[in-house]
């Protein structure tokens, strides 16, 4: 098919040619005379305006194949050791069943109409082989990683034309705690196969835990899910229970039933978390009668529980609707830890949140642990000189404080009356309320404040509030955000000012919690909303909190007796590129040894993903148990430790424990698929062998320029040169 690539109009070229002919007669005609030579020089003058005409049109050849291209059929063939395991009394193991199934007439079939790419695997994925060079390997992986092996070929496989997918293993998974996986979404039917008789595993009994999975950080007074995988054979069908322990100290029993010809049950602990902390949870399994092997039936993990690091004091007087409000809206700020004290019968103090061994004395040491304070309405008296003391250098170096008020704080021998009266945003104020429903606006300071960001619809009719402490003169420097519109002129109702490295903040009503009764409050929330933003102004930067941390990252949570971790720490903060600072790990081994070791400087990369400078080293657990890690950095004169990490060191390798081949994984695999699980080898091989394969056409186009080329372009010069040499022969001009 001839197609033409001009991009010049047509009637143009049309137009070109024809005055470029009507040119040439017109030339001819005028001052050449009729003879043969200028018959001969018109001839070839034509030719070349046909040929450049032709040139002008810029014609091409295109031409079109169709070719089929095969489907691919992917086996993936399992190489780990538990492949060479066989049911009692059995000859032939599970690998000697697999290499049976790459040796039937479906490859043939399927090698006629397909591309048959073989992928053995255990640990890694290895290279495309033959199926020659899959029947001459040897299954000896030490480990199993099933499940990234299936994702990694489906990602290799993405976008082309696959029509199954051969699974060839016992479906034991070495690394994945939990089974749900194999019920996700798969892309192509897999088949699997069973590579050993039904119903023959009757071995001595025998019950373990194989994993344990838990948040391993969590925040103080949360609430977690604990979940443990037990298996096991040879139970008879009796009960089992489930124990976990929590430093040492049994907290849940939970009774659950394993086969008796095998098979695994997960069982979930709730967990309470009401206290800072590292703490050690132990799953455990006791014996069954008659089991020998009982190194495997316990799990051991830790669990560090933090508080945030934005922490909150708050002091109040006796309880009020004030605080009622407050400490709600504290504790829904899920980025705020807040520890309030509330004065109870007989001048005792009730808690709301984690104390620890926190007081209200408010002690330097106790006020280093917080980065916000909230005083409520306390007298000069009750609040103390020393406490007021220590809140003026508590903000001078760094920490925000809130002076709520009422009619003790905002009284004759309130807060002024103390030396907090340096660090206030008022320096006078009025003692007595102004009492009724007051309009509350925004100043100019105030809409361009963080307190009161976002929508600026919200804040324009902000609830109003049923009091106010009258004529407050502001510090210099302090500013009022929001104000209320009084019989006595506009009053400010909250104001603010930097202290030193620290803010200060005076709310100068004691009815603020009128905001969260507003019609609009399910919508607007404009009392929580306010308290959410305050505080996200007053709680430090991200890089003010991080100046001196020390992360620690282990590649493996657990592992087996022999095998390798890898232990990684990254400087945070500002010492992030201090790669000279000398950083070593102490690992306290599960018999209390304490093994310190340096760690190599080289890059690091964390979970997250992101690669940073940072120092390593690998460690060769020797001991089955729990090990605990801390790595300890020194800078210039300054030590710098991290939280504890922990893994675990099974005593065993499941690779070589005696058990059966998780048949419902395999099944799962292929019913989630919509492949087809097969009981022998028989139905597999007659099955694949009867399988139609539809190949996908795929068209290419070639394209040929018909102009572009040798032969037009010397015919072209061809055309002049003869013209030209009839020209000088007969000497026409």
């Amino acid at each position: 098919m001839i197609i033409w690539e001009h991009t010049t109009p047509t009637m143009l070229i049309i137009i070109g040619v024809t005055v470029g002919t009507l040119a040439a007669a017109f030339s001819f005609w005028r001052f050449l005379k009729l003879d043969l030579a200028t018959l001969a020089i018109i001839l070839l003058r034509l030719l070349f305006i046909a040929l450049l005409t032709w040139c002008l049109f810029m014609p091409e050849k295109r031409e079109s194949l169709t070719h089929l291209l095969k489907p691919r059929f992917v086996v993936a063939l399992d190489k780990s050791q538990s492949m060479t395991l066989a049911p009692p009394g059995e000859t032939k193991n599970r690998w000697a069943a697999a290499q049976e199934a790459l040796s039937m007439d479906w490859v043939k079939v399927v090698s006629s109409e397909c591309e048959l790419d073989v992928y053995p695997f255990d640990v890694e994925v290895s290279s495309r082989s033959s199926i020659a060079e899959a029947r001459n390997m040897e299954p000896n992986g030490s480990a199993t990683l099933l499940r990234d092996a299936m994702f990694k070929l489906m990602d290799r496989y993405r976008g082309q034309n696959v029509a199954g997918f051969l699974l060839l293993s016992d479906g034991v998974d070495t690394r994945e705690a939990f089974d749900d996986w194999a019920s996700g979404m798969w892309p192509w039917p897999v088949y699997t196969v069973r590579l050993e008789p039904p119903a023959t595993w009757e071995e001595e009994p025998d019950v373990r835990v194989d994993a344990v999975n838990t948040p391993r950080r969590v925040n103080v007074g949360w609430s977690t899910e604990l979940k443990a995988v037990v298996s096991g054979q040879g139970t008879k069908g009796q009960a089992i229970t489930v124990q976990l322990l929590e430093n040492n100290a049994l907290k849940q029993e939970i009774p659950t039933q394993i086969p008796a010809g095998g098979g695994s049950r997960q069982v979930s602990f709730q967990l309470e978390h009401p206290e800072v902390g590292v703490f050690t949870y132990l799953v455990m399994v006791p014996p069954l009668e008659g089991e020998s092997h009982t190194n495997d039936n316990a799990y051991s993990i830790t669990v560090q529980v933090v508080d945030n690091k934005n922490r909150l004091l708050y002091v109040e007087g006796p309880p009020r609707i004030e605080s009622k409000f407050l400490t709600r809206a504290l504790k829904a700020n899920p980025k705020v830890s807040s520890l309030a004290f509330l004065r109870g019968p007989g001048g005792q103090f009730l808690t709301v949140g984690p104390r620890g061994n926190m007081t209200p004395d408010m002690h330097e040491s106790q006020l280093a642990f917080f980065k916000i304070v909230m005083i409520g309405n306390l007298d000069a008296k009750e609040l103390g000189e020393h406490r007021a003391q220590n809140l003026a250098k508590f903000v001078d170096m760094g920490g925000s404080l809130i002076l709520l008020g009422g009619p003790k704080a905002w009284g004759p021998e309130g807060f002024l009356k103390t030396s907090l009266v340096k660090l206030m945003p008022v320096k006078a104020l009025g003692t007595e309320p102004l009492e009724g429903t007051f309009a509350v606006s925004l100043t100019d300071d105030g809409r361009s404040h963080p307190a009161f960001a976002g929508d600026p619809a919200l804040w324009d009719v902000v609830p109003p509030v049923l009091s106010v402490y009258p004529d407050a003169a502001l510090s210099a420097g302090a500013q009022a955000i929001a104000a209320a519109n009084t019989p006595r002129g506009v009053q400010p109702l909250i104001a603010v000012q930097r202290y030193g490295q620290g803010k200060v903040v005076a709310i100068l009503t004691d009815s603020l919690w009128r905001w969260q009764l507003h019609p609009d409050v399910e919508k607007n929330r404009p009392y929580q909303r306010f308290w959410d933003q305050l505080l996200s102004w007053l709680s430090p930067s991200e890089k003010d909190l991080e100046t001196q941390t020390l992360d620690l990252f282990a590649n493996k949570e657990q592992l087996f007796l022999g095998e390798d971790v890898e232990l990684s720490a990254v400087l945070g903060g500002k010492d992030r590129q201090k790669t000279e600072a000398a950083v070593t790990v102490e690992i306290s081994t599960p018999s209390q040894r304490k093994i310190p070791i340096a760690l190599a400087r080289q890059n690091v990369v964390t979970p997250s993903g992101k690669t940073f400078p940072g120092f390593a080293t690998v460690f060769s657990a020797q001991e089955p148990g729990l090990y605990t890690v801390t790595a300890l950095a020194e800078i210039e004169g300054r030590k710098i430790e991290s939280d504890p990490l922990s893994f675990f060191v099974k005593p065993f390798t499941p690779e070589s424990v005696p058990r059966p081949a998780k048949e419902d994984i395999l099944q799962a695999i292929a019913q989630s698929s919509g492949g087809k699980h097969f009981e022998d080898m028989k139905e597999m091989n007659d099955f694949l062998a009867t399988l139609k394969f539809a190949g996908k056409e795929e068209e290419s186009v070639t394209y040929r320029s018909l102009w572009q080329n040798v032969l037009i372009i010397s015919c072209l010069m061809a055309l002049i040169s003869a013209e030209w040499a009839v020209r000088k022969f007969r000497n026409l001009p």
